[in-house]
């Protein structure tokens, strides 16, 4: 069986937050033929365990703000997928993801955080703890190119609870696709939907043939979407990108599984 080992730890949003790095150890451990189902659906995200694990958080939030306004983990290149063997509080811990990501409180305030969430061998999350990035302890994170946006849905509608926004940029000049920097937004989901993302500060990106794909999905099964990448030209990173998401009939979304990370 072959170990998947995801390399990276970063933070997104406004100005607070830049880029960390570090590195996983990839352990091969008996994993369950569900959990190896789930970990390989896509979904629109390089790996359904950034979704679980932005699920436990939010349900966490939700238990004291039921309207809690926004949070956002990173994926790649920013999270880090250590496969594991382990039992905590009774339950069989098969991976361990560790990343950082943002929340919004009520008043505006955006605050940065680093966590660390726990997979069970059937692939959900079991545990999510994460901790403030507190300036006054010099954890203030480094620059990165921000690219910032907000996307609309159409037709609105009540969403299902579990709705997340996945957004990601992609550079099409490689065939596969490479996947530079993504996020999952959960939210109260009022309209637009702001998203921010990084790339690392030392990217190239000239020569690159940028695009951004955005789904709102809830788990492996899309709401909304753009019915292709939008292309990205360099000076729209500098500012805010404004998207239109339409609602996805089956079987008719691009799907960008062979995205390499």
């Amino acid at each position: 069986m072959k170990c998947a080992l995801f390399c990276g730890l970063h933070a997104w949003f406004g100005t607070l937050l830049g880029t960390v790095s570090a590195v996983a150890v990839s352990v091969c451990h008996p994993v369950s033929a569900k959990a190896q189902d789930i970990m390989r659906d896509q979904g629109g995200i390089s790996s359904p365990l950034l979704s679980r694990c932005a699920g436990k958080f939010g349900a966490q939030l939700r238990a004291g703000d039921n309207a809690f306004p926004l949070l956002s983990l990173m994926g790649v290149p920013w999270m880090a997928i250590e496969r594991t063997d382990q039992t905590v509080d009774g339950a069989h811990v098969a991976a361990i993801v560790t990343g950082t990501g943002v929340r919004t409180r009520r008043r505006g305030q955006v605050v940065g955080l680093r966590y660390r969430c726990l997979i069970d061998d059937k692939g959900d999350a079991v545990s999510f703890t994460w901790n403030y990035l507190l300036p006054e302890r010099h954890e203030a994170l480094p620059p990165a190119v921000v690219v910032r946006g907000t996307a609309y849905y159409r037709p609105r509608t009540q969403l299902p609870q579990g709705a997340e926004l996945r957004v990601q940029i992609i550079d099409q000049a490689l065939d596969p696709p490479e996947l530079l920097t993504e996020a999952v937004v959960r939210s109260a989901w009022e309209e637009p939907i702001p998203f921010g993302l990084r790339l690392p500060q030392d990217t190239k990106l000239e020569g690159r043939k940028l695009a951004i794909a955005v789904r709102l999905a809830r788990g492996s099964s899309p709401l909304y979407g753009l019915k292709e990448p939008q292309a990205l030209n360099l000076d729209q990173l500098q500012r805010p990108i404004d998207l239109m998401i339409d609602s996805v009939v089956a079987g008719t979304s691009r799907e960008l599984s062979s995205l390499r990370p």
